[in-house]
């Protein structure tokens, strides 16, 4: 018996080491399949516990840096434990929480170019935005019935297209934050700047649901440009009778 279990044990710390050395080059595989192709990780090094590479948005080809530290110990439970940073001249410090019922991150913050986020989503958002957008979550707790959250999106410089072709509505700098807990968490959608006045609420749900509901009105100085950007947006919204119109956009977000 005792020959067997030496095997036994023998073969379970060969396996073990075999997954602490694991290169970070398989994460690509996982990150391919789980993004349709639309995410790759390109320079990757160190293993699947320790390492960096570049996330790559396709097709725009954008490159955001990505450093990682997981523990292995928690999968022995079905949960993956990680700090992740987009810093190379900071460690790590976004905490990664994913298990079968839980999604829990801490301390993220992200800034992307719009244009690649839309190209990278492919026809499930065929809007071709421009601009900027910074996501910060100081909390993201997600389960099945509840979300208990604190986060802002900053869409700094941000436009979208017009009537005619080649032209844009300027939005100014739009922001989104949310915070709360229950099974909706919302909070208001404003902007500063811009060709339009955007007031409006957003919302999260724990189960994966997205919802946004803004009424954006003309301020343009300038009559001819004021109707020009009313037509436009009497293609995508409804009317409120005070001269402005309410769009509404529902999605899923995991």
């Amino acid at each position: 018996m005792r020959p067997a279990l030496a095997v036994a044990a023998g073969a379970i710390l060969l396996a073990l080491a075999l997954l602490l050395t694991a290169p970070a080059t398989l994460l690509d595989r996982r990150i391919d399949a789980l993004s349709a192709g639309r995410v790759r990780l390109a320079n990757a090094t160190g293993t699947l516990w320790r390492g960096s590479g570049e996330l790559v948005l396709l097709p725009s080809g954008t490159r955001l840096p990505l450093l990682w530290r997981t523990d292995p110990w928690p999968l022995v439970r079905g949960e993956i434990h990680s700090t992740i940073g987009f810093d190379v001249d900071a460690p790590p410090s976004a905490v990664l929480v994913v298990g079968n019922d839980r999604l829990d991150v801490r301390g993220l913050e992200l800034s992307l170019p719009v244009e690649s986020i839309v190209r990278a989503a492919g026809p499930a958002l065929p809007l071709a935005a421009t601009g900027n957008l910074a996501l910060r979550v100081e909390r993201l707790l997600q389960q099945p019935d509840l979300i208990d959250a604190q986060l802002s999106l900053q869409w700094d410089d941000a436009s979208v297209p017009a009537l005619p072709p080649g032209e844009r509505i300027a939005l100014g700098d739009v922001r989104v934050e949310l915070a709360g807990r229950g099974a909706v968490i919302t909070g208001p959608v404003r902007n500063a700047g811009g060709e339009v006045e955007i007031n409006g609420q957003a919302g999260l749900a724990a189960a994966g649901k997205l919802q946004l509901t803004a009424t954006l009105r003309p301020r343009s100085s300038d009559r001819d440009r004021a109707e020009r950007i009313a037509s436009a947006l009497a293609a995508i919204g409804s009317p409120d009778g005070q001269g402005g119109y309410t769009v509404s956009l529902k999605g899923s977000w995991r």
